[in-house]
């Protein structure tokens, strides 16, 4: 009966923890603040709280930015963020690009 119990009780501790884990790293999954970019339009744009790790099409490509976010913003060239990185902006910190315009953003925390 006693190792029933115990049994119970340490299955009930490792859901919770597990249930805890899983809970932290969801929230983890997304930059906290926003990020508000300027098109070759001279549209302005924002992302409150962006997924983290995912690329991110700008549409347009991209003049300037503000990452006012709690992550780093890496930009590229390509709408799909392949190939080299064109610059990264570290938390709240802003950019202009002249002739060679970002079309994408990634967000990473380091």
């Amino acid at each position: 009966m006693t190792a029933a119990k115990n049994a119970g009780r340490f299955a009930l501790a490792a859901c919770t923890a597990l249930t805890l884990v899983i809970g932290i790293a969801t929230s983890a999954n997304a930059a906290t603040g926003e990020f508000t970019y300027t098109d070759i339009d001279g549209e302005d744009h924002t992302l409150v709280d962006p997924p983290s790790g995912e690329c991110i099409s700008f549409g347009l490509p991209v003049t300037g930015a503000d990452n006012e976010t709690n992550a780093s913003a890496t930009v590229y060239e390509n709408t799909d963020c392949s190939g080299p990185a064109l610059d990264t902006l570290p938390p709240k910190t802003g950019m202009s690009w002249g002739s060679v315009l970002p079309n994408a953003v990634r967000f990473n925390f380091f």
